[in-house]
């Protein structure tokens, strides 16, 4: 559905950094989220996301402090606190809408 179409032009976007903000290295991209999947007022917000080597991916999934201080680093605190501030919306997401967003970025930036 609409969610799903969402969700991996959002990985697509997020894969087209070209290496990992962590080791640069540029092979098994994977779209690495800050605030999880769960919540889906942040779920594809291209803020809210790294791309991260597999490698890299794992490490920080088993070390969530470390992926706490990179991403602070990365992001800054005031930008962090937006995130956790959006992801309790409650609003409804129009998937629809998203989908359509994040096709057009992709469009835009000759993305396949």
């Amino acid at each position: 559905g609409d969610k799903g179409k969402a969700t991996r032009l959002h990985a697509l976007i997020t894969r087209a950094h070209g290496k990992c903000l962590r080791c640069e290295n540029t092979q098994t991209l994977q779209c690495a989220h800050i605030i999880s999947r769960k919540y889906s007022q942040t779920r594809t917000d291209l803020d809210n996301a790294f791309c991260l080597c597999a490698a890299c991916h794992a490490y920080f999934t088993d070390n969530p402090v470390e992926f706490g201080q990179f991403t602070i680093d990365q992001i800054g605190e005031s930008n962090y606190d937006l995130l956790l501030e959006k992801r309790r919306s409650i609003a409804k997401m129009d998937w629809a809408v998203e989908a359509a967003r994040l096709a057009e970025i992709v469009k835009e930036r000759g993305l396949t």
